[in-house]
């Protein structure tokens, strides 16, 4: 197992970054192959979106010293955190981590609603009036360095092992961008995944113009959270082929420049 840490983190960034390409170009192949709305919002939308990541991609370099997975191997030297004090096989170190991780993704989620001043930073990924592969990586500079503190100070409290890190957030990223993608999954097929997974049509519900349901379906990766602390709506009050994407009063494609989501602008 240790062989198999080693090997991850000295290629953390390769295999992340390869996971990520791959799987953006996937699922934009199969939006345009299987949509499960009508494609729209055109390639300058598309490109507010992929360049707002590559600026949050630089705003990390700069301003967050440490990946998560250094944190630790650093917790792990000194014995620091929760899990580095318990006697338990490596595999369940791996399964907790990824259970207990999403639910602070999930809880550090609904905050980022209820805060005024988070949902301030939040709403640049909810003024996005399309929804495909690419909302998936719409967040503000703010929120994507806020949240990485979040993490660092959760691995430095409960000690997780570095491979443990580093998958969930190969499948965090991933999930982020199967459950924002724009393709169509049979009915039957999104209710067995519903069980544990969060599915595109789950997550959709989330972006609607409709802000009962903006404040509906948080889960990352695991479903079980929204249908835990009640927070679970199974479909859009409209139907999924007529609800509004976006928030009120942020319909126009100034919505979609990246220089006003940079900007925290409300219009």
């Amino acid at each position: 197992m240790y062989d198999l840490q080693s090997l991850f983190t000295q290629h953390e960034a390769l295999i992340r970054l390869g996971c990520f390409s791959l799987l953006l170009l996937s699922f934009l192949s199969f939006e345009a192959k299987w949509p499960r709305r009508r494609p729209a919002g055109g390639l300058p939308r598309r490109m507010s979106n992929l360049g707002l990541m590559c600026v949050n991609l630089l705003a990390v370099r700069l301003l967050v010293p440490f990946a998560a997975f250094e944190v630790a191997l650093y917790a792990e030297r000194h014995g620091l955190g929760l899990f580095n004090l318990l006697a338990w096989p490596f595999a369940l170190n791996v399964i907790a981590t990824l259970v207990i991780f999403d639910l602070l993704i999930y809880v550090q989620h609904v905050a980022f609603h209820r805060l005024p001043w988070l949902w301030l930073i939040h709403r640049a990924h909810h003024t996005d009036t399309h929804f495909d592969v690419t909302t998936g990586v719409r967040f503000h500079p703010f929120e994507i360095v806020l949240s990485l503190f979040y993490k660092l100070l959760a691995v430095l409290l409960l000690g997780p092992a570095a491979f443990a890190i580093i998958l969930y957030e190969v499948l965090l990223n991933s999930a982020a961008l199967f459950t924002h993608s724009n393709i169509r999954i049979h009915k039957k097929t999104d209710g067995l995944l519903r069980m544990l997974l969060v599915t595109p049509d789950m997550h959709r519900v989330h972006h609607s113009a409709i802000r009962a349901e903006t404040d509906s379906n948080y889960g990352n990766l695991f479903s079980v959270w929204d249908k835990l602390f009640r927070t679970y709506r199974p479909e859009p009050s409209a139907g999924y082929d007529r609800m509004r994407i976006g928030l009120e009063g942020c319909q126009g494609q100034a919505a979609n420049r990246l220089s006003q989501l940079l900007l925290l602008r409300r219009s």
